[in-house]
């Protein structure tokens, strides 16, 4: 389980106006078309007893599958906001003027992934902005998922939909570890569906500063005109786990293992 480092971002007094604005709906819903994302799904709060099934390989088909749509579903929001992004990115270059609805969209989302943006042309926010608002291939997603839940069985599962060992630091805001170190505070954060839990392992990888290595390996993948892949992004979460390149190995180790199993059946 990690600990999430903490960072506050403060938006300048325009922005700050069209963030309250806007705050009341996430507009990164829909759908979009870019790889490794699917359709959005309805809300996830039960869990399957993975624990019951007894055959290693049913388990982890049963796993791949409950989880694989979550995480399509939840990468498409992140592809719909980016494509926003990069065609309001666009219009700016060609020097128009924005919409109301895109300049408060701008600013929510911008605040979201924690990026100050004193002007709506500021360089250095934007380039913060198109290399954290992106996708993560969803076989790292799964891998992760399985390896903090031990295949959805883990206790943190069960009570609180938690499937990436995420923390929190607010009295009650979790689940209070049973061997937690004495003098530490932090609980394990809990959730109300699972859909949330995927959601924000997603935020957290494009947005903490110890996974930028992971978010400067798929920005020059791309720019390279290459698909960002599960192995080659798994060198940047060497600060997800205190294991770090034993981490990493176990994490593509998986994915080597499990690669066509995760894939699930022809769409």
């Amino acid at each position: 389980m990690k600990q999430l480092l903490q960072q506050t971002t403060l938006l300048l007094p325009v922005f700050t106006l069209l963030l309250l604005a806007a705050c009341s709906q996430d507009p990164e819903d829909g759908l979009a078309g870019t790889e490794d994302v699917g359709q959005a799904i309805g809300t996830v709060t039960e869990v399957p007893d993975f624990a019951a099934i007894k055959d290693v390989k049913a388990k982890k088909k049963a796993f791949f599958d409950f989880m694989r749509p979550i995480v399509l579903s939840e990468n498409a929001k992140v592809a719909k906001s980016r494509e926003r992004l990069l065609a309001i990115a666009a219009q700016l270059k060609q020097n128009k003027t924005l919409s109301g609805n895109d300049t408060k969209w701008l600013a929510f989302i911008a605040n979201k992934y924690r990026v100050d943006m004193p002007t709506i042309k500021d360089e250095k926010a934007w380039e913060l902005l198109k290399l954290r608002i992106d996708t993560v291939p969803f076989r790292l997603a799964l891998a992760q998922s399985a390896n903090e839940s031990s295949w959805g069985t883990s206790r943190f599962v069960k009570q609180g939909r938690n499937f990436f060992g995420e923390w929190c630091f607010s009295p009650g805001c979790g689940i209070v570890p049973l061997k937690r170190s004495k003098g530490l505070t932090h609980e394990v954060s809990s959730f109300e569906t699972v859909n949330e839990s995927v959601a924000s392992y997603l935020r957290n990888i494009n947005r903490v500063d110890m996974y930028k290595p992971l978010r400067l390996v798929r920005q020059e993948m791309r720019e390279e005109g290459k698909k960002p892949t599960a192995h080659k992004l798994a060198a940047g979460l060497i600060g997800y786990s205190e294991r770090r390149e034993a981490y990493v190995d176990e994490i593509r180790s998986m994915i080597k293992h499990n690669f066509d199993l995760m894939a699930g059946p022809p769409q």
